[in-house]
């Protein structure tokens, strides 16, 4: 196989990745989607460059000739997106700061430059791209915008690699100092650190092919490659440490979640309902000695907020009510709230909500308010959208069938059934 194609497809499968992840990125609901969208347009913008790209090299922008140099005031913008997203993830920022929009007037400017070529016909595009030496140094040659090709080409590489530099020197100053306490997570620590050292050791090679390997044949090759790198080693790191789609950095090491010594199997631990008339189904966790650890009573006050938006807010009531939903509500990433949940209360995201909605559903039953409803229209109200599945969450948390507990507490409802679906 040509070494091209294999280019091509490296520069196009690191591209895609690098959309997916991007992708992924921009549809997390977390505390901080500021700070991870920025990283989310980083990746498409890598990807769609990427893409570009290899159409270049295997000669497919001549079946899409109104593509070429699309992707070209991008690389004025993957400086400053590097940049802003460092600076966001370590002063835990979640607004675009509109001071900093001059530093996207570079991609502006060569965005309007290029705007006569973008205006030519389709004939003109494809007769100029077969002008072009699309296999060898063709990037000095360009000459679509209104400036000389090599100010661009210039001017790529010196903002790639200030910003990088700059992103380097805000970490460095940011590590010294001891004033960024949600950046003291050692993995999103780890995560910053190894971002900034993958864009200035690749900013760092592309201006040694500008300086010493420009005039050969394969600069935009190596070029390429930097950019597959790059992609690869970005994605691939997101991938293998998920915590990072789920704001890891909002949080200290005391985050880090031991199992409590003194809970044990079967011990209760949810509080009981605060509503009068409510139906116990667990009483409150003793609480602990002065000698507490600081992160077990950091917990206990995640695990207070929590409590109090359940009984609050009620939004167990939502059938469709997920993990990410309350974790947003909270301003807890998603893979925390579910470690307290499992590994400190002892329970599971679903029994955790179902519980609450059996609770829902034994008021309900009290007040006699809702009588004219079956039981399955009562756990509806509840937030529960199977009958399978209320019949066994009531059995499970009550010890007993809805019909059973209705027998006992109120007349039996009309229509109600008897006996739990198997």
């Amino acid at each position: 196989m040509p070494w091209r194609i294999i280019l091509s497809y490296a520069v196009l499968t690191s591209s895609i990745l690098s959309v997916l992840v991007g992708c992924l990125l921009w549809r997390k609901k977390q505390p901080s989607a500021y700070v991870n969208r920025l990283l989310s347009l980083l990746l498409l913008m890598y990807g769609y460059i990427g893409f570009i790209g290899s159409l270049l090299v295997n000669g497919g922008i001549l079946q899409v000739p109104h593509l070429f140099r699309t992707a070209a005031p991008l690389h004025y913008m993957t400086g400053p997106m590097i940049y802003l997203y460092v600076r966001a993830s370590l002063r835990a920022e979640s607004r675009f700061d509109q001071r900093f929009l001059w530093l996207f007037a570079p991609a502006l400017f060569n965005a309007i430059e290029l705007i006569p070529f973008y205006c030519q016909s389709t004939a003109y595009k494809i007769a100029h791209l077969k002008s072009l030496p699309l296999t060898s140094n063709s990037l000095a040659r360009f000459t679509e915008g209104l400036l000389p090709p090599m100010v661009n080409t210039v001017g790529y590489t010196l903002s790639g690699i200030i910003y990088a530099l700059l992103a380097g020197q805000l970490l460095l100053s940011y590590r010294r100092s001891q004033t960024f306490s949600r950046f003291s997570n050692p993995t999103y620590a780890n995560w910053i650190t190894t971002f900034v050292l993958i864009h200035v050791a690749a900013n760092v090679v592309w201006l040694l092919i500008m300086l010493f390997v420009w005039q050969t044949p394969w600069a935009n090759q190596a070029i390429n490659m930097v950019f597959v790198v790059t992609q690869l080693s970005v994605c691939l790191y997101i991938i293998q440490r998920p915590t990072l789609l789920y704001g890891a950095y909002w949080f200290s090491p005391a985050d880090r979640l031991s199992p409590v010594a003194s809970q044990t199997a079967g011990q209760p631990v949810l509080p009981a309902p605060a509503r009068p008339g409510a139906e116990p189904i667990r009483s409150v966790r003793p609480a602990e000695s002065a000698s507490r650890d600081d992160w077990e009573e950091d917990v206990q006050d995640k695990l207070r907020v929590l409590e109090q938006y359940m009984t609050t807010n009620k939004p167990y009531l939502q059938p469709r009510l997920s993990l990410t939903d309350v974790s947003v509500a909270v301003n807890l990433p998603p893979y925390l709230l579910s470690s307290m949940l499992n590994r400190v209360l002892d329970v599971e995201f679903r029994d955790y909500v179902n519980e609450y909605r059996v609770r829902y559903v034994c008021q309900l039953i009290q007040s006699n308010q809702f009588s004219h409803l079956t039981l399955e229209g009562i756990s509806a109200l509840a937030g529960f959208s199977s009958k399978t599945t209320f019949y066994r969450a009531f059995q499970k948390h009550m010890g007993l069938t809805p019909a059973q507990y209705s027998l006992r507490h109120v007349q039996p409802l009309q229509g109600g059934a008897s006996a739990p679906v198997a």
